[in-house]
């Protein structure tokens, strides 16, 4: 038998454990909530409360569950409670219990039946939760999203990859916008470079093109610009720029983890689009990332068309939930599963057409 209680942020921070995501690790955890604890939308939430909880069997810790609790508003004046992920409501590359000891099959169920006596909430959602969580014994999943990923140490070399995954006519264009770059005149460099305040503006700068598309850049949100800023503190990040004549026109921005290169954010300038530069870039992070003996490469969650030019396989990521019975859970069920049913749908169907990497 387990017993569960609450812990701090700073408490947390004194636990020695693995996460198996970055978004599990306490330095995220902490600079996620640092900025976005005073925002309140409907996405972020209202009146956010961070709920981590430590399990122990006898006197050994055994799993830490770092859960919020928030509310969101429906049709303005509805406010529904939420207990979920500490940071799944934006920017996070998966979630799960953090488990440090292994854990009987009733352990899921014990930590519901703690959560229902200790805290009031409507509904439990759990999101961007990995095929193999332990949440599987208990919840019903649903498709929710997906990491497109290189599977890095599956290949022999660069070479061996890019001939068995890009298609014929993707290595075409690759040969083709390189010919395009040289015959107008331009020097392609490729610069590897440390995230500081004057790189940063470049890359800011590049982001904003994005808005010639109608798409929107991260940096054009203060908080969301500031919890970036922490991420590139607190991880091994660099930037890879590809410049035309010493100009930049094309980044990635990446964060390093044990063996795993994550891509974090790409943009290039919509000027050059004609050239490529911006799959030119990301090709040569990826053949870096061979070079240098990465075992994976991701390029982060959201199944973007733009990144199964680079790759055929992803891995699948799971939502699930539970709610109270009360009347406000009672009545907005049927939005909410309709929701739940839909985005299940629409991922499965992506997943038709990519290789599942567990």
């Amino acid at each position: 038998m387990y017993h569960f209680r609450s812990i701090s942020l700073k408490e947390l921070e004194s636990i020695n454990y693995k996460a198996s995501f970055p978004s599990n690790q306490y330095k995220w955890i902490s600079d996620w909530y640092s900025v976005f604890e005073k925002v309140e939308n409907n996405t972020i939430g209202f009146q956010k409360k961070p709920l981590i909880i430590a399990a122990y069997e006898g006197e050994d810790l055994v799993a830490i569950i770092p859960l919020i609790k928030l509310i969101r508003k429906y049709c303005k004046c509805i406010k529904l409670e939420f207990v979920e992920f500490l940071g799944q409501q934006w920017s996070c590359i998966g979630h799960d219990l953090i488990i440090m000891k292994d854990l009987d099959s009733d352990f899921i169920e014990e930590l519901l039946r703690w959560i229902k006596k200790k805290i009031n909430y409507h509904f439990i959602f759990f999101k961007y939760v990995p095929k193999t969580s332990i949440l599987n014994q208990k919840f019903k999943m649903y498709r929710y999203s997906g990491a497109p990923v290189i599977p890095i140490a599956d290949f022999d070399s660069y070479e061996d990859f890019s001939l068995k995954v890009y298609a014929k006519k993707f290595r075409k264009k690759l040969s083709r916008t390189i010919r395009k770059i040289e015959r107008d005149g331009f020097n392609l460099k490729l610069s590897y470079e440390e995230i500081n305040d004057t790189n940063f503006e470049i890359i800011k700068e590049i982001a904003k093109s994005k808005e010639i598309d109608g798409k929107n850049y991260v940096y054009g949100d203060k908080n969301k610009e500031n919890f970036h800023l922490k991420l590139y503190d607190n991880f091994p990040s660099h930037v890879l720029f590809a410049k035309f004549n010493e100009t930049p026109v094309a980044y990635v921005a990446n964060i390093e983890c044990d063996d795993v290169r994550i891509a974090v954010d790409c943009a290039f300038d919509r000027d050059f689009r004609s050239y490529g530069v911006g799959v030119q870039c990301m090709d040569c992070n990826i053949r870096n990332s061979f070079k240098i003996g990465k075992k994976k490469f991701s390029f982060g969650v959201g199944l973007d068309a733009y990144k199964f030019q680079f790759t055929d396989r992803a891995a699948p990521f799971y939502m699930c939930f539970d709610y109270r019975y009360r009347l406000k859970s009672l009545l907005a069920l049927p939005y909410l599963y309709y929701k739940v049913v839909k985005t299940n749908h629409q991922v499965s169907k992506q997943f038709k057409e990519i290789q599942e990497y567990v």
